[in-house]
Order: C-alpha cells, then structure tokens, then sequence
C-alpha cells in the first residue's frame, strides 16, 4: 500500500476516535448540567404552590384570596394575581413600594390586607364570579415560576323569604293535592328540594315536580302527589295514631351559603279516629243489649262519626262516664235483688 494513503487512512481513523471522544465528553457534561440543575432544583427552588379561593362569596362582602408556597432556599421575586387573565395585583419584595395594583373592572384591592401571600377584594360584585389565577415566581438564577387557579362564585341573595302555597287543606288518602313554592330573584338560581313528613321527595310518575327559573325572576317549583305514591302510602301506613296531617316543606338552598324553608299542613280526614254513635248512645234506639253488663258490644265500624284533635278527647271521656254510669246501675239494681232475697 502506498505510504500516502497509508498515511490518510491513519489521519481519518485518528479523526474519528477524536470526534468520538469529544462526543463522549459533550454527553457527560450535559448529563452533569441535567443532574446538577436537578438537584439545584429540588433543593433551592419554588414547592408545594397551593391557591385558596372561596368558593362562593355573597355579594357586597371582602372576599379574601391566597397563594401559599414554600421557597426552601430560593428568594421569592413575584407574585401576581389575574382574573380571567387580567393582573389586578403584583408583589415584588424588590421594589417599593412591593404592592402594586392595576385597574380591572369591578375589582377594589384592600391593599391594606393584602401582602405576599394573600389578597383582599371589597365589594364583590356579581361580575367577578369567575377564575383567579396565582402566579409564583423564585429569583435567580433559575426563575422558576408555578401558576395555579380556581373559581370563585358571587352570590345575590333573594330579597324575599320562600313562599308556598297549596290547593287543598284537606284531603283524604284516595285524594291527590299539589304545591307551589316560589323563591325571590338571586344568583345562581335557588335549589328547591321537596320533603312531606320529613321524608324528601323524588319525580316519580305519581310524584310530579317541575322547576322553572329565569335570570332576573324568582324560581318557581311545584309539586303533584297523587295517592298511589309510595311516600305517601308509607307515610299513611305508618302514621302514629290520631296524627292526621301531612307536613309539606320546601327547602331553599344556595351553594353552601343559604338556606331557608317554608312549609303548610295538609289535614288527612279518612285517618281519624272513628266511634260508633251506638256506643255514645247517641242511635235514639232503647234497645240496650246487655251482654256481661256492657251496654253496647257492636263494632266501632259503620254510621262512624269522625273526630279530631280535642274532640276525640272529649268523646273518649263520655264513652268512660257512660261506662262508669251503667256499671254503677248494675251495681245498684244487683244490690237491691240482693236485699230482696
């Protein structure tokens, strides 16, 4: 082989090995850098970013906001506060004075309840129901910077209590009734949940609901129960005796921050205790059979006289006169049957 190409093949396989070699080294080194930013990371830089926005604010109050982070031992540079993207609030320890505030509408900083970590809006308006978003920045060298969000909702209020109405205050189990409840204006929209005798109420076909609410005019709900119901046959079933009524509520509720309820009693007339007249003596009738001295032994069914509340008392005490009475009768005339003999 002639030396001159000898001596290229040699020049090309030195280069080679060198080219590998710087390769090898420019691979090392940026795996240190890597390494090195990492643990410099780890041990220096911004940590743990968490937002704390309330969740629902009436409308007119302070609405407090805040960012909490751990820097170990990074020096903090920035923390900037947007709403729906905007700045409203900037904190830059450098600077002074380090607060600054930037005009977004419907948004009043209190400055002087506001700081590093938190921040204070006054007067909240229906208009700031939205995102707020938290932005956290370290110094150099490495300027690392976290940003979180959440959303916060303005309440209105109703100006008025829930109202509620019925179509019947009387029923019987074989009667369906309905209800309406109205609630005043207010943002967001009411909940209006339905409860007969504590027991909630679910749409079902023979437990009709409806809802209808508007932006700007109160919500409405109204409830048709019907007797085939299951609430209400295990509401009639197991109703204690001489409680003859139905307990009809709505519950208004708003987020977490309102709640309020109205109610009306529905009277249940086919569940009152009944007694027969015969047993009062009230029939007319002087046909008196006399069975082991009780005057009367006929059922309590048939010609019945339904009593409620205070009556049924009243009643009950006369059927224990008259028992009273006529055992007392017997006594006297068994008495005198005595004497004679």
């Amino acid at each position: 082989m002639p030396k001159a190409m000898e001596g290229k093949m040699n020049l090309q396989y030195t280069m080679s090995k060198r080219r590998k070699l710087g390769y090898g080294w420019f691979s090392s080194l940026l795996l240190c850098f890597i390494a090195l930013t990492e643990m410099i990371s780890n041990v220096c830089s911004l940590k743990d970013l968490k937002i704390f926005v309330p969740e629902a604010v009436i409308m007119g109050n302070a609405a407090t906001l805040s960012c909490q982070f751990e820097l170990e031992k990074a020096t903090l540079y920035s923390v900037r506060w947007y709403f729906e993207g905007e700045e409203f609030y900037r904190f830059v320890p450098k600077e002074s004075p380090p607060a600054r505030t930037f005009p977004v509408s419907g948004i009043t900083v209190d400055g002087t309840q506001s700081d590093a970590t938190s921040v204070t809006l006054r007067g909240v308006t229906r208009d700031l129901t939205g995102q707020f978003q938290c932005e956290v920045s370290e110094d150099a060298p490495l300027f690392h910077t976290d940003i979180r969000q959440a959303r916060m909702q303005v309440v209105e209020l109703p100006k008025e209590d829930p109202l509620m109405q019925v179509d019947k205050t009387h029923i019987t189990t074989l009667d369906n009734f309905r209800a309406v409840c109205t609630v005043g204006t207010s943002f967001p929209a009411a909940n209006i949940t339905w409860y007969i005798n504590t027991k909630r109420i679910h749409r079902s076909p023979y437990q009709r609901i409806t809802y209808r609410s508007y932006e700007g005019t109160p919500t409405f709900s109204s409830l048709e129960m019907f007797p085939h119901s299951q609430v209400l046959q295990d509401i009639y079933q197991s109703m204690p005796p001489f409680h003859t009524s139905l307990t009809v509520m709505c519950e208004i509720s708003i987020l977490h921050i309102y709640t309020k309820s109205a109610q009306q009693r529905i009277l249940v007339s086919d569940l009152v205790t009944t007694i027969s007249p015969n047993l009062l003596g009230l029939d007319g009738s002087n046909n008196r059979r006399k069975n082991n001295g009780d005057p009367d032994n006929s059922p309590l069914t048939g010609g019945a006289v339904g009593l409620v509340g205070p009556s049924t008392v009243l009643l009950a005490l006369l059927v224990g006169l008259r028992a009273v009475s006529t055992m007392l009768h017997w006594n006297g005339q068994l008495t005198d049957r005595s004497s004679g003999l």
